[in-house]
């Protein structure tokens, strides 16, 4: 019922359209994952990217408004969103940012033949695509060729969009790259910019939020910085973090600004966080998401065989990676003393027959020697994750 719903908000047909349908790409490009794992409805996978416009192909769709507001993700996922909507045959295709069209989330967008129209305000970034890693040096040489090809592929997507130069694209991703939503247009990657009309929206996040972009990208636009700058700046005046304005609400009439309602942040609840400042409330979102994704996969990467299930059930109940390890060593440290308990018990009527006793006591320090090389690899394992 709740993947009825995601899909249904994701995918509609345009009210006063009806040959139009509209699909939400907001939120992270994921992989397609369980749906318990997934934190936020807005994420999607290529797979939901699918089925959402296959439902608006089947209400008789022939046009499409593709609406974007993501810091992008997973690159093979976003390839193969691009090749779902270039191959789905609608008659025309509208691409809307609202916000922000970062990383991957270009990569959707970069369809030379459908229209690419940014909002005001919005924000537009081509990076070189990076990864974790984790091996030998062949391994790390196996990864940095995959890389370099992605690197190609983007830069032959970002060139048919926007006839720029290979070298001044790659001359971008190396940089990592803001655009404002005059200089996308300016530089091919979008079409037209559109212009607000009623309200005003400004790119404002707190310290700390912006702290989480820096984590994420080695860049970030400058009028952001200048927000959160000014935002840091109040909080030092005021000298109490509980006087912090952390979500306002403002209508814009004619010009001039009316309403603004500030809240204390010791008062504030999630529904009004999401109402007042819903690019704060998705940067937290995003940083949960992949606080979680990484914690799955350090679990996945502690875990040994025989002890999926513990991990499986880790997982679900939220286990820390570190606790994980901890329950790990724990049952490895309780199989251990399984084992010496039942060779002392099967052993000990063997030590009472004479030319016997010898070659049972080799047997078990084979078995016991087996057991300890076991221990070590694992605790071999444990320190070389620990180091990413």
């Amino acid at each position: 019922m709740k993947d009825f719903f995601r899909l249904a908000c994701a995918a509609r047909m345009k009210a006063d359209s009806p040959d139009t349908g509209e699909i939400d790409l907001y939120g992270e490009i994921i992989t397609d994952v369980k749906e318990q794992y997934k934190w936020s409805d807005e994420d999607k996978s290529a797979k939901d990217f699918r089925n959402a416009i296959q439902k608006v192909k089947d209400a008789g769709a022939k046009n499409l408004l593709l609406h974007i507001n993501s810091p992008g993700g997973v690159f093979t996922e976003s390839v193969a969103m691009r090749g779902i909507l270039a191959g789905a045959g609608f008659e025309s295709i509208t691409i809307r940012i609202e916000g922000w069209c970062a990383s991957a989330a270009t990569v959707v967008a970069s369809i030379p033949d459908a229209k690419v129209e940014i909002m005001e305000g919005s924000f537009y970034m081509i990076h070189n695509p990076w990864t974790i890693a984790i091996g030998n040096a062949n391994d790390f040489e196996k990864e940095i060729e995959t890389l370099r090809k992605m690197e190609a592929i983007s830069q032959g997507f970002y060139h048919d969009k926007s006839a720029q130069d290979v070298e001044q694209i790659k001359a971008w991703m190396d940089e990592e790259k803001w655009f404002t939503s005059e200089e996308a247009v300016q530089y091919g990657f979008a079409d037209e910019e559109l212009k607000a009309t009623t309200t005003q929206a400004a790119a404002r996040v707190r310290p700390d939020v912006m702290r989480v972009m820096q984590d994420m990208y080695k860049a970030v636009p400058e009028g952001v910085q200048l927000s959160a700058a000014e935002d840091e700046a109040g909080a030092a005046d005021n000298h109490d973090s509980s006087d912090i304005p952390v979500a306002g609400v403002s209508t814009v009439i004619d010009g001039h600004e009316e309403g603004t309602r500030h809240m204390e942040i010791k008062d504030i609840s999630v529904e009004q966080l999401r109402e007042g400042n819903p690019a704060v409330m998705q940067e937290i979102q995003q940083e949960a998401i992949r606080a979680e994704r990484q914690r799955i996969a350090d679990i996945d990467a502690l875990t040994l065989s025989g002890y999926e299930e513990m991990a499986e059930k880790a997982k679900a109940d939220g286990t820390s990676a570190l606790d994980f390890q901890r329950q790990v060593v724990a049952a490895q440290r309780k199989k251990g003393e399984d084992f010496l308990k039942a060779r002392a018990e099967e052993t000990t009527p063997a030590k009472a027959v004479a030319g016997e006793a010898a070659e049972d006591q080799k047997s078990e320090e084979e078995e016991i020697k087996a057991f300890a090389k076991e221990i070590s690899g694992f605790a071999a394992q444990t320190t070389n994750d620990q180091m990413y």
